[in-house]
């Protein structure tokens, strides 16, 4: 009579200690990676902790020390958090990190723990910096950081939603204050800034060589305008481009057309703004790489008491006329109110689509319902070209969205 025997157990202690690096590295990625500045304790901590065998593999395997989620505010128990900060970067090759502050809280007791994170920058891959807005020069005013593994830089404000009439119309910088300045950072290719319209220029264009950066995004609240001039500027190899921007009015900034503002690599190009930002924006630069443009609006009631000149049709058709991209995607949003002046009008975006005729995609918001169904007839039916009469229609469109928020 056959029996079956009952399977083998096997000790945690057989398994192959890459098997069970592996095992950790799940673990350490379910656990979301952060290093508690409360009580509590990192996966990797934890693991390192249930016997001799298991802490030599954990602090021997560096990519359970890759991601660094810290939070610092008045709770933090700065000796503790400095010496696990300290262990944590010792077992790590590169890390990306988290860091959120608290800075209307945080008091002298707590800088030791910044500055434990700024003393390892050497080791820092992605950094992404969020803080309230009052203590946003915090991070502008450490001095000289080398970052030779560094790939992507982010510096936020926290809770950027708050009013723009709250945010202090100008932050001074002290004479004599250590500037930050990042060196040694040949690998950085993107750069995210959410920071403030009254914020310093001169701490930002000198806080890394903008030069080599692929990828820029300024996203609200925003940056001083004139950042927009130094990243068409100076920023030559970019490919992808989102900003967000307003206040130009109120700054009395303006950006006029030059051969100089010409991003000969730029294939995505994203601009939310408000009317005079973006016919300013629109008119003034070149892209002949260009593929995908969004352009989306933000509501402004000074446009009706300060009206722009020239019109946001005219700006569309002249940033095609000095560069002749070939068009692939086009997207606009809180842009198209027919009854407005001011907005683009049908015939306008019809005879900015006519001069693209690579066009696959095509995403509009419409303010009213029949303007969604004159442009949808205008499309389906074909338009002409006014120069020269002839079928216009898009031969490769493929995809068309046309919502909005109805007024009847």
């Amino acid at each position: 009579m056959n029996t079956i025997s009952a399977p083998k157990r096997i000790c945690i202690d057989d398994v192959p200690n890459e098997i069970l690096a592996d095992i950790f590295r799940w673990v350490s990625i379910s656990s979301a990676n952060s290093l508690s500045t409360q009580n509590g304790l990192h996966a990797s901590e934890v693991l390192s902790q249930v016997c001799s065998l298991w802490r030599k593999l954990a602090h021997g395997s560096p990519k359970l020390w890759t991601e660094l989620i810290l939070k610092v505010n008045a709770d933090t128990n700065s000796l503790n958090r400095r010496e696990s900060l300290t262990h944590w970067f010792s077992r790590s090759r590169a890390v990306d990190i988290v860091l959120t502050l608290d800075p209307l809280r945080v008091g002298m007791q707590l800088q030791s723990v910044i500055s434990t994170v700024y003393d390892h920058s050497n080791l820092w891959r992605r950094f992404r910096l969020s803080l309230p807005w009052a203590g946003i020069m915090s991070f502008f005013l450490i001095g000289t950081l080398c970052t030779p593994q560094l790939e992507e830089l982010v510096v936020e404000c926290a809770h950027s939603n708050s009013p723009a009439g709250l945010y202090p119309r100008h932050l001074a910088v002290k004479e004599g204050s250590e500037r930050t300045v990042i060196t040694d950072c040949g690998r950085l290719r993107k750069v995210c800034v959410a920071l403030l319209p009254s914020f310093p220029l001169e701490l930002l264009c000198n806080l890394l060589p903008w030069s080599g950066l692929t990828e820029v995004i300024v996203q609200k609240p925003g940056a001083h305008p004139t950042l927009i001039h130094h990243v068409f500027m100076h920023c030559k190899s970019l490919v992808r481009l989102k900003i967000w921007t307003a206040y130009w009015r109120l700054l009395d900034i303006s950006m006029e057309p030059s051969d100089a503002l010409r991003l000969e690599h730029l294939e995505s190009f994203e601009v939310e703004a408000d009317l005079r930002a973006l016919v300013h924006i629109l008119r003034s630069v070149q892209l002949p790489a260009l593929k995908s443009l969004t352009l989306s609006g933000i509501a402004n009631h000074d446009e009706e008491l300060y009206p722009v000149q020239p019109s946001l049709a005219v700006a569309l058709m002249e940033l095609g006329d000095h560069a002749h991209f070939n068009l692939v995607e086009l997207k606009t949003y809180g842009l198209l109110d027919f009854c407005k002046t001011s907005g683009l009008q049908l015939e306008d975006l019809l005879r900015f689509l006519a001069g693209n005729h690579g066009l696959t995609s095509l995403a509009l918001k419409c303010q009213r319902r029949e303007d969604a169904h004159g442009l949808l007839n205008s499309l389906s039916t074909g338009f002409l070209d006014e120069g020269n009469g002839r079928s216009a229609m898009l031969p490769k469109l493929t995809t068309i969205d046309v919502d909005g928020d109805w007024k009847e």
